[in-house]
């Protein structure tokens, strides 16, 4: 695991409720593209749990 993907599991921890892919960019400080990359592989993982909201137009959440 990397520093960004320790950066993306302290935030989902400490938040404590499901957040969207540019929310949580933007609590780490990258990319929203790199963070959806990553994010997918610590779902693939089994380290997170995400879901695609239907009637938001394919928008993402993500928690622990």
């Amino acid at each position: 695991m990397n520093d960004l993907e320790s950066k993306i599991l302290d935030v989902l921890k400490r938040e404590g409720v499901p957040l969207v892919t540019s929310e949580i960019a933007e609590k780490v400080g990258a990319d929203r593209r790199v963070v959806l990359r990553r994010l997918q592989k610590l779902a693939i993982e089994g380290k997170i749990k995400g879901r695609k909201i239907e009637v938001a137009n394919g928008i993402w959440i993500w928690w622990v």
